[in-house]
């Protein structure tokens, strides 16, 4: 063997031996999801709840107030009697921040800037094609996975599709563009969500086929919202906070058992709700009360379509506190033709 072979050889084994002594590195540590404010609104962090969160005008059984706790994420509008409890029946998607500057005609002035660094990927330009109106959304990059801030309501786009913007960056103007919501409540709605569906368009079409889609995968529908001013708190206290440990502590509402389907893709952009697995005989999913999903099981159990195996006990309706996903009450329950369609976005079934 020529010395070239034989030194080549050598330094192989050398190198082979050298890695065998080196103890593999440890896991690099999950990355937090470190999101500022998108306005200089700070209040939320002062404990100033009115100041922060734009109020909603309220009706209750003859008395009319202005509540900021409308403004708040959940089950926060449209109160009901039932018996001596009153039920919050409608569930708002995201949080609503109060205007700090107005010009002379009223006009809010705040400027809107991006909660985190990341790409542009979808502009609704025409304020009459949502209810959301004029709206932003940007793609994030955290640990390894996609989420999507959305900014509702703006009276002007300052930014375009593509554009990828720093932490900070302008995108908009604060407005009151949109439905439901008039110059003196303008108000920015934020969300932070996970994207259900990459072939949206192929449910949009199944389920309305008249409405149309203007908005593609970024449709308010395909976009589900987790509750983003519980996690600005949590983060203001635990900067290392990540959101699967945010996800972690969320109390479960109920729990569907769900053929596996390949035409699922939301556990390979989420890999942490199943723990990595992407296969399964069958999948629990653990909801909370907004349908927001917690967590994937694997099971060993055979089903051909969505079957609900628990559900929070609750007196009250069901329909009243899970978006109308779920119907009965106390021990009879199942799940709604809502629930079934919703279901057939997370876990399309052809």
């Amino acid at each position: 063997m020529p010395c070239s072979n034989v030194w080549a050889a050598a330094r192989s084994i050398a190198r082979s031996v050298l890695l065998l002594l080196i103890p593999p590195a440890a896991a690099a540590p999950a990355q937090s999801a470190k999101i500022i404010l998108p306005t200089d609104n700070h209040a939320l962090f002062s404990g100033d709840s009115a100041a922060f969160y734009q109020y909603v005008r309220r009706d209750f059984e003859g008395q009319i107030s202005n509540a900021w706790e409308g403004g708040q994420y959940g089950f926060v509008r449209n109160p009901q009697r039932i018996g001596t409890a009153i039920l919050y029946t409608r569930f708002h998607e995201g949080i609503d921040i109060r205007p700090l500057q107005r010009d002379g005609h009223g006009e809010p002035l705040d400027v809107i800037h991006a909660i985190a660094a990341g790409k542009v990927v979808y502009i609704n330009p025409v304020p009459s094609h949502s209810n959301y109106g004029r709206y932003i959304v940007i793609e994030h990059q955290f640990d390894g996975c996609p989420y999507y801030s959305l900014y509702a309501h703006l009276s002007a786009a300052q930014t375009n599709i593509g554009d990828t913007v720093a932490q900070g960056d302008p995108i908009g103007v604060m407005g009151h563009t949109g439905e439901g919501i008039d110059r003196e409540r303008a108000h920015l709605h934020l969300e932070l969500n996970l994207l259900l569906n990459a072939d949206f368009d192929k449910w949009s079409a199944k389920y309305f086929r008249g409405d149309g889609n203007r908005h593609g995968i970024y449709n308010g529908q395909n976009l589900d919202g987790f509750d983003i001013g519980r996690f600005y708190l949590e983060l203001h206290k635990n900067p290392q906070l990540t959101i699967p440990e945010f996800f972690q502590e969320q109390t479960t509402w109920y729990r569907v058992l769900v053929p596996p389907s390949p035409l699922m893709d939301l556990l390979r952009r989420y890999p942490w709700l199943s723990d990595g697995r992407t296969d399964a005989k069958s999948w629990e999913i653990s909801f909370d009360q907004a349908g927001i999903p917690l967590r994937f099981k694997a099971s060993e159990s055979s089903v051909e379509k969505p079957m609900l195996t628990w559900v929070k006990p609750s007196p009250y309706p069901y329909a009243l506190q899970t978006r109308g996903y779920i119907q009965g009450r106390e021990s009879n329950y199942s799940l709604s033709k809502e629930g079934e369609r919703y279901l057939d976005l997370i876990c399309p079934t052809q």
